[in-house]
């Protein structure tokens, strides 16, 4: 566990160090200052909104873990936080979509249906997910019952 720990803080370490090369080598300096805002809204995005909701979700689900069994509180987490992401991927090209744009071939999708669908897709695949969790769980119970 340790050498893998390290194998993946070195590599993280090292894409970071490629990224913060080719920012200063490829890109101008005039931008800079526009995708340290958008790192920093990212980091806030993060850290103050996505993080707290799925830690807060994770308490909360402790009511229904039972039921659920750890792996079912785990699907649902993991599809809240996708979803979460998405979300923060597709709100700014909704805003923008609706400002409207001087160059009608940027920003033509409806990104509104899009953020509508992809909720939809990640409910269907957690709830049979979860369903599939629960069904498994309840035949682990009723087997260590018969044992």
């Amino acid at each position: 566990m340790r050498a893998a720990r390290g194998i993946l803080i070195a590599a993280g370490l090292g894409l970071a160090a490629v990224g913060v090369f080719l920012a200063l080598t490829e890109i101008a300096p005039s931008r800079w200052f526009g995708i340290a805002v958008w790192v920093g809204a990212a980091i806030l995005l993060h850290d103050g909104v996505v993080a707290p909701v799925v830690v807060a979700f994770g308490l909360g689900a402790a009511r229904v873990r039972g039921r659920v069994g750890d792996r079912g509180v785990a699907i649902a987490q993991g599809a809240l936080v996708v979803g979460a992401i998405l979300t923060a991927i597709t709100v700014p090209a909704l805003v923008a979509s609706t400002l409207g744009n001087p160059n009608p071939t940027i920003l033509v999708g409806s990104y509104g249906i899009a953020l509508a669908v992809i909720w939809a897709v990640l409910l269907v695949v957690a709830t049979i997910a979860l369903r599939v969790s629960r069904t498994r769980l309840l035949r682990a119970e009723r087997a260590a019952r018969t044992k």
